[in-house]
């Protein structure tokens, strides 16, 4: 089952706070910061993928997260058994509106001296006109470039960072 963190108020006019609801796609969703709706156009557009992501999310377990701080993006989270979390994101691509952006993240976090090392890679470009199996083919090789992905892979720590982020626990991740 795919879990589904989303802005309440991307769909709501009002401002009360709820800690679950139904978004306008399938899953379950929690309220996040974002503080202004996501531009219709940019709604429509993940409309479209919607049911290859969350088909894909559900297949390989996946966390997905729309809208996160405020980007036009959805994120594909999960932990790695070899340390930290890691997200596929697909962006969209606000200058064409026609293409979305797939790529791929893996950071390792040191609580102690409060840095962060991370690899990230653009893997694909998905044309909105192509068929969502193009799509889905993408998020996989995307996954599939995380899987192989080694601490070595890792760049140098960047911080320090006066708090650690906030990210799901990696516990409450399903590890691959």
């Amino acid at each position: 089952m795919a879990i589904v963190l989303a802005d309440f108020r991307i769909f709501s006019t009002t401002s009360g706070s709820c800690p679950r609801t139904i978004q306008i796609y399938n899953g379950p969703v929690m309220p996040s910061a974002r503080l202004s709706p996501i531009p219709a156009e940019i709604v429509d557009a993940f409309r479209a993928v919607a049911p290859a992501v969350e088909a894909f999310a559900r297949e390989h377990g996946l966390l997905i997260e729309r809208y996160r701080r405020g980007k036009p993006a959805w994120e594909l989270r999960f932990a790695r058994r070899v340390g930290g979390q890691a997200v596929i994101a697909i962006t969209y691509r606000e200058r064409t509106g026609h293409v979305l952006d797939v790529s791929a993240v893996w950071w390792v976090d040191d609580r102690a001296a409060h840095t962060r090392r991370f690899r990230s890679e653009k893997v694909a470009v998905y044309d909105r006109r192509a068929a969502p199996a193009a799509l889905a083919q993408q998020l996989s090789e995307a996954l599939a470039i995380v899987d192989r992905w080694t601490r070595n892979d890792l760049g140098p720590p960047h911080g320090p960072f006066k708090a650690v982020p906030e990210e799901p626990a990696e516990s409450t991740l399903t590890q691959r």
